[in-house]
């Protein structure tokens, strides 16, 4: 919701509550994380527990994993700036650092599982359709 000339985005999701911004470049006041930070963080979270649940379900010791996700994004589309880059954020990349006493084919394996079947990952990696909708108006206020 952005309720406010300031245009952050106040975001709840379930008992949370953070704020999306952008940086200065795209008139934003850098009060919190871009749309395409916060895709990343969720890559980064789900294939984090998705590393997990595959490690626990087979007996395989971990001390932690890290997921870093960076990904481009170029908004001069959305100023009509002409550029050869795509209109989505592009060149995603998942870094996972793994710990613990596991062999190097272990490892990998444990890698290449979580990259099949981390939800965010396939859909990032596929095509959905999504269905954008007006809210019902809201009724009048009464005094």
């Amino acid at each position: 919701m952005a309720d406010d000339a300031t245009g952050v985005r106040k975001v709840r999701v379930g008992d949370w509550s953070f704020v999306g911004d952008g940086g200065p470049d795209i008139g934003g006041y850098g009060l919190g994380p871009s749309s395409p930070e916060l895709l990343c963080a969720v890559i980064s979270t789900c294939l984090t527990h998705t590393v997990l649940c595959i490690a626990a379900l087979d007996g395989l010791p971990l001390d932690r994993v890290e997921v870093a996700v960076t990904a481009r994004n170029n908004d001069a589309r959305f100023f009509e700036v002409p550029t050869d880059a795509p209109p989505v954020p592009y060149d995603l990349t998942a870094t996972v650092d793994l710990r613990g006493p596991l062999s190097p084919e272990a490892a990998g394996a444990l890698l290449a599982a979580a990259d099949e079947r981390c939800p965010m990952l396939r859909m990032v990696r596929s095509e959905h359709a999504l269905t954008v909708r007006a809210a019902a108006p809201a009724p009048p206020a009464t005094r």
